[in-house]
């Protein structure tokens, strides 16, 4: 596997046709030219590519019909499936696969699942929670006024979750804790569990709303709220750093009990290693992991397919996935506006990425955007445009994905452990 920790990548181990990929790839991005249009000496004169075995033109048509194949697995319509889509945050799953999704959506054969591994309450900063809570105080004393339904809708949210987080029985109770919370935030008092466990119900509506956009029931729409959180540091050992592993009753078993429970025939599942982004990322690939193996001792999971995504922390290499979907115009103006209707707390995220400066969605966007430009150099531009399928003619971006069996999704998390 090539990433910024093994630079030796072509020169370790056997030749593999990855490392073709990699190479002939790597040569129309240096060169800024068509596969098609690379000539032998293009080939020979490169150092990675002159490793090639038997090196022709036939090496370039090869890693063509390759680059082919991934983008047709990419438009293969996936019927009578029972999915479940897993984030280690609200938000995750939307920015790395959402047209993905959408697609899958639209066929009432399939029971789509949405499993959310964590709170994700450090994403709801102070300041937008006192916000929140000063509307819908707001909002309570004067509900004649006619305020924009939007806000108002989720004010209700807000509302209903604080009656039941601390049993709220009358107007007056919710006008006094409502109006110490806000005093408490406007001091700046560190946040107590009741406020954190309401911040992180907001990011559970807002979970909720996304993917209403496209019919989806409350009840397929999963809060596990593992508790990766609540972990504490520890001091390494003197011979170095540990291998963390998950948790087996608070990471493990609520995935295994919900896989057990749906039975599901696909599974989608974010594959960051540890340090690319946040990482519980990591921590929750892991304990996703670990349910499968542990599921897959008890059940028979042959036609099982796993599917690794990324999404704004880090991406593949297009040699790394080996399915490409297609992105539409159509499908962006959907993404873009789901994002800033339902995510109010990531238009400006508390943690950005340090490589960008604005929503989540729009550096998504930009990501699907270069991946096209890679494998319009492999595939050419006239591929696209001239395509008989309207979903390759349509298509103004690529979401990479890594399609795998349970047993490689095993094998392939036990890869990044040793990769640390």
């Amino acid at each position: 596997m090539f990433n910024k920790t093994n630079p030796s990548y072509f020169d370790e181990g056997p030749w593999t046709f990855e490392k073709t990929e990699h190479a002939v790839i790597g040569l129309c991005k240096i060169l800024d030219r068509y596969a098609h249009k690379l000539t032998l000496d293009d080939l020979q004169n490169d150092p990675r590519c002159a490793k090639i075995p038997n090196l022709s033109l036939n090496t370039v048509q090869h890693v063509i019909d390759d680059t082919e194949a991934k983008l047709r697995r990419g438009i293969k319509p996936i019927e009578n499936e029972v999915i479940y889509h897993t984030g280690p945050h609200h938000d995750d799953i939307m920015l790395g696969i959402m047209p993905f999704i959408n697609r899958q959506m639209r066929s009432p054969s399939n029971q789509v699942h949405f499993a959310i591994m964590t709170s994700g309450y450090h994403s709801v900063t102070d300041e937008f929670l006192l916000k929140a809570l000063e509307d819908t105080l707001n909002f309570d004393n004067v509900a004649r006024k006619n305020p924009t339904e939007m806000r108002r809708g989720f004010c209700h949210r807000i509302l209903r979750d604080a009656v039941e987080l601390w049993q709220l029985k009358s107007v007056a109770e919710v006008e006094n804790r409502f109006e110490t919370e806000i005093e408490n935030l406007r001091n700046g008092k560190a946040n107590s569990q009741e406020i954190n466990k309401l911040k992180g119900e907001v990011r559970e509506f807002e979970e909720e709303l996304v993917w209403a956009y496209g019919g989806t029931s409350l009840n397929h729409v999963h809060h596990l709220r593992l508790g990766l959180y609540n972990e504490t540091k520890t001091h390494e050992p003197a011979e170095g750093p540990t291998i963390w592993t998950p948790d087996h009753e608070r990471d493990v078993m609520p995935i295994l009990n919900q896989l057990r429970e749906l039975k599901p025939t696909v599974i989608t599942v974010a594959i960051d290693y540890e340090g690319l982004g946040p990482n519980t990322h990591y921590k929750v690939m892991q304990s996703i992991a670990e349910a499968v193996r542990l599921w897959n001792e008890e059940t028979n999971l042959m036609d099982l397919r796993i599917f690794g995504y990324r999404n704004v922390w880090s991406t593949f290499h297009p040699v790394e996935a080996n399915v490409y979907v297609p992105v539409s115009l159509n499908a962006i103006a959907v993404f873009e506006k789901a994002f800033n209707d339902s995510y109010l707390t990531q238009v400006k995220a508390e943690f950005p990425n340090p490589d960008f400066d604005g929503p989540f969605s729009e550096l998504a966007e930009q990501i699907w955007v270069k991946q096209l430009k890679d494998i319009q150099l492999v595939l050419g531009k006239n591929y696209f445009y001239e395509n008989q399928h309207p979903l390759i003619r349509a298509t103004h971006g690529l979401l990479f994905l890594k399609q795998m069996t349970a047993s490689e999704f095993v094998a392939y998390a036990d890869t990044m452990k040793s990769n640390m």
